[in-house]
């Protein structure tokens, strides 16, 4: 016979699973979900290797396929050309954690929760590399200042 202490304990860890979000239900649940940085002239000036001064991403819930598909854009110093732009299909790696794989081959990273609602991008192993009409640039995950990104919450565009 079960008692009332044990069946209230497996009703809520139940309760509790049926609750749990996935990475992506958490990080990007609608189309409202944008996340952006543009670094400070400041933050650039201690950080003369960082190439990258603005990052924006957006959720395209329009994509085909069934993973989720991100819009990014970058913009970058030093390097000749407009933004980067680059879209990425991520799913649920466990955890807390999304794996996105950059279009064509390009790299790929991982995006973590991170405090007050902002999101953590860190390049993979593969890193990651952005194309523009003039010029190709690539972040490297063990080398130089582009390997990791706090993104906040933004309206979207």
């Amino acid at each position: 016979m079960v008692n009332r202490s044990t069946l209230c304990a497996a009703i809520l860890m139940l309760a509790t699973a049926v609750a749990a979000k996935s990475p992506q239900d958490l990080m990007f649940p609608d189309r409202t979900s944008c996340y952006a940085r543009s670094y400070s002239a400041s933050h650039l000036a201690n950080h003369p290797g960082q190439r990258v001064t603005k990052i924006a991403l957006r959720p395209d819930f329009d994509a085909p396929g069934p993973f989720l598909t991100l819009k990014m854009t970058f913009v970058l110093r030093m390097v000749p050309g407009d933004a980067f732009q680059a879209y990425a299909a991520c799913e649920n790696e466990g955890g807390d954690t999304l794996f996105c794989l950059l279009e064509g081959d390009a790299g790929g990273f991982q995006i973590t929760p991170a405090k007050h609602g902002a999101i953590l991008i860190e390049v993979s192993s593969l890193g990651m590399t952005l194309e523009n009409d003039r010029a190709f640039a690539t972040l490297e995950a063990k080398a130089g200042d582009d390997r990791s990104f706090l993104l906040h919450p933004v309206a979207c565009p």
